[in-house]
């Protein structure tokens, strides 16, 4: 019923305007009220309606919305006040004077009747648990996030151009043990929209949706620099931590939780345009490298590593020894991806060799697919996106 509340809609001749002015009163001061009206059908056919307004109220006693109650009266109306009414004569809402004398000294010590106040149901949470909507939780969403970031940047970084091994910090196996354990103390919204703050239901949410993932990621790899495992090279050290990387997993359900936020979408998908650079100059680098080290270093010397290390007047000498430093390699690897996912090459820093060749079309390619992914309906995808995932 798209009406106002007022039902001056099913207002007739016979209508009481004093009844009329009364609901309108009783509206704007959000009060229950009772009261005899005489309304009309949509046919035109006029009748008596006993209409009950009863205001509800939320848990701060906020008046949210009113319950309007309707029951047609005309036949019992008739029984109990034949002689109230004159043919053609509407009759006033409530009872006449004479009634209301008679009938005051049986009420008037009585209590008024209790109308039940209708409220939002306080959920009764355990203890320890964490609102996922909280302040604290959207503070440590955010810090969990940098440091995936950090992790992203630095792994294949270290695997790809240097060798050195990482000093472990309590740090690496504090902090994803910590979110691992607030996860599993933390609400979730229900398919039904509902905020679920059952420890029980929370644990099998979260095991069925993020835990393997959050525990690969967690796996201290570090420990093997500790109990001085030797029997592991440190590039396979290196490789096993990129699991890590399934962390950005995650960075979808961000996506979707803050995709009415433009500014905050364009700053995460930003920096996965940045990170994806940076672990492609990683790939260049690699690339690099494995021709230059599988071929003969007398005679081979037409690899990017090669043309760099005679622009900068720091040749190679058999492969291994000289070389522009680690800082310029990596930021002419950067430079490469970056301006050929852009699609603005200028040539300075090119492919020569079949791979590299190869993982140019790959770059220019991801580029393009990446210019054509800012047309499309984001906030869409990433809804359905984390339906997918919360399912």
């Amino acid at each position: 019923m798209q009406q106002k509340c007022s039902c001056r809609f099913l207002c007739g001749a016979d209508t009481s305007e004093a009844v009329l002015q009364r609901v309108e009163k009783v509206l704007e001061s959000k009060q229950e009220c009772q009261t005899e009206v005489c309304f009309y059908k949509k046919g035109g056919a006029a009748f008596w309606c006993l209409l009950d307004i009863m205001p509800i109220r939320n848990e701060k006693g906020e008046v949210v919305l009113f319950l309007f109650s309707f029951k047609d009266i005309t036949e019992s109306r008739g029984k109990s006040h034949p002689g109230d009414k004159k043919e053609g004569e509407p009759w006033l809402a409530g009872p006449s004077p004479c009634h209301r004398r008679r009938f005051l000294p049986q009420n008037v010590f009585e209590s008024k009747p209790s109308v039940p106040e209708y409220k939002v149901a306080s959920v009764q949470k355990a203890r320890f648990i964490l609102l996922h909507c909280s302040i604290f939780k959207a503070l440590w969403d955010w810090l969990i996030l940098l440091a995936t970031f950090y992790v992203a940047v630095t792994v294949p970084y270290n695997v790809c151009f240097t060798g050195t091994e990482d000093s472990p910090s309590a740090g690496c196996f504090a902090l994803p043990g910590a979110d691992i354990a607030l996860n599993f103390r933390t609400t979730y919204v229900s398919h039904s929209g509902q905020v679920v703050y059952e420890p029980r239901s929370i644990c099998i949410h979260y095991v069925a949706t993020w835990f393997f993932v959050d525990l690969i990621a967690a796996l201290p790899f570090d420990l093997l620099y500790v109990f001085n495992v030797t029997v592991v090279s440190t590039s396979l050290v290196h490789l096993l931590k990129t699991v890590r990387l399934l962390r950005l997993l995650r960075l979808l359900q961000k996506l979707e939780r803050y995709s009415q936020y433009s500014a905050m979408v364009l700053t995460l998908l930003t920096s996965m345009f940045a990170l994806l650079a940076h672990w492609m100059a990683c790939v260049w680098y690699v690339i690099g490298r494995t021709e230059m080290e599988s071929n003969d270093p007398l005679t081979w010397d037409i690899g990017w590593l090669h043309e760099l290390g005679k622009r900068l007047e720091a040749p190679y000498i058999n492969s291994s020894v000289g070389g522009p430093s680690i800082r310029s390699a990596y930021i002419a690897s950067l430079y490469f991806t970056l301006s050929s996912l852009t699609s603005v090459g200028f040539g300075n820093v090119c492919a020569n060799t079949d791979a590299e060749k190869i993982f140019s079309i790959c770059t220019m390619l991801i580029g393009g697919e990446a210019g054509t992914a800012q047309s499309w309906d984001w906030g869409r995808f990433l809804a359905a996106q984390g339906a997918g995932m919360c399912g």
